[in-house]
């Protein structure tokens, strides 16, 4: 219901959703993430996506490549410089919603 108050704006996401989303991570492996962590990770990332779509085709062919596009505050559509910290630009948000989850457990 918040979202019809206006205190949730519509996430911009410059890139394929319904790919592999992945962020490398500092213990030097790929791991897949979501594309709100995605689009707010300061460092390296990559999308697996296939090279076509056909109806009915099983075996398609993937692609991977690497996503150089903006980084945004979490949860926000406001673009912070890339500084390939390998970590997540967090904020406001971010902390609101892990007061949320701590109080859950």
């Amino acid at each position: 219901m918040a979202e019809k108050r206006g205190e949730i704006e519509k996430l911009r996401n410059d890139f394929n959703t319904s790919g592999v989303l992945e962020i490398f991570l500092n213990n030097k492996k790929w791991y897949r993430t979501t594309s709100k962590d995605f689009r707010s990770f300061d460092g390296q990332r990559r999308i697996t996506e296939p090279t076509e779509c056909k109806l009915g085709t099983v075996i398609v062919p993937m692609e991977t490549f690497e996503y150089w596009g903006p980084v945004y505050l979490f949860g926000t559509n406001k673009e912070v410089a890339f500084t390939n910290s390998g970590s997540l630009h967090t904020g406001k948000i971010w902390k609101d919603r892990q007061k949320i989850y701590e109080q859950r457990k």
